[in-house]
């Protein structure tokens, strides 16, 4: 049965490309091997290696704020212009720190 279909597919190959079977398969993989190489200078990689100077000079975040109960005069003194205090948000009663945003 396989020796069958090998018959076929080649005499196919031969019918409609011109081409013998040798010739056609190093045709496809010389295509597809043209195809990887060039995609691989357009392809973007997945790993996002970062350097390792940049990790050293991360800071670690702050550890939340805990501030609870707070009044809108005691939430504009975390506005942002005092570099030590985070940046606070409140919405629709919620207080977010956004200081890493």
């Amino acid at each position: 049965m396989a020796l069958e279909l090998w018959e076929t597919l080649k005499e196919a190959i031969t019918a409609y490309t011109g081409l013998s079977p040798a010739t056609f398969f190093t045709v496809v993989a010389l295509g597809l091997a043209a195809y990887y190489v060039i995609s691989g200078f357009f392809g973007g990689t997945d790993h996002h290696h970062v350097p390792r100077q940049h990790e050293e000079q991360m800071q670690p975040l702050p550890p939340p704020v805990q501030l609870g109960e707070v009044t809108e005069e005691e939430l504009q003194q975390y506005d942002g212009t005092d570099s030590k205090k985070p940046l606070l948000m409140a919405i629709k009663g919620q207080i977010y720190d956004v200081s890493q945003s």
